[in-house]
């Protein structure tokens, strides 16, 4: 149970995007796709807490941990996207979850580049 800690982050996160994504927020983003840009930010960082529980919590080999935080990840964009389709003044596309997508793969490897990085500091 103790392992199940280091997924509190990424819970309490995806949290916050279910409930904003409740919201009407009516913010008019200038330019064109800039919403996008957001959702890759937004899921680049749950893509980093994912990484933090899986690597923190499972025995399991980098590449395994990392594809489980990425369908993770996923999984978490297409639930955000499927429940916008019940939010009145909300909508549902396919580009956002692509965003979504592609911010988790950034997340994961920057957890990964961090780790390595700390994995090779010298040790004092």
């Amino acid at each position: 149970m103790k392992k199940a800690r280091y997924f509190v982050p990424a819970i309490l996160f995806y949290l916050l995007i279910f409930i904003l994504s409740s919201q009407d927020l009516d913010i008019d983003l200038p330019g064109h796709g800039l919403d996008k840009v957001a959702h890759f930010f937004e899921f680049a960082l749950q893509g980093f807490l994912l990484s933090l529980g899986f690597f923190n919590a499972l025995s399991l080999s980098p590449n395994v941990k990392s594809i489980l935080a990425f369908l993770t990840g996923l999984s978490m964009g297409i639930l955000d996207e499927f429940h916008q389709l019940f939010v009145p003044f909300r909508t549902s596309d396919l580009h956002d979850v692509l965003a979504d997508a592609a911010g988790v793969v950034f997340g994961i490897l920057a957890f990964r580049y961090f780790l390595e990085r700390k994995k090779r500091a010298p040790k004092n």
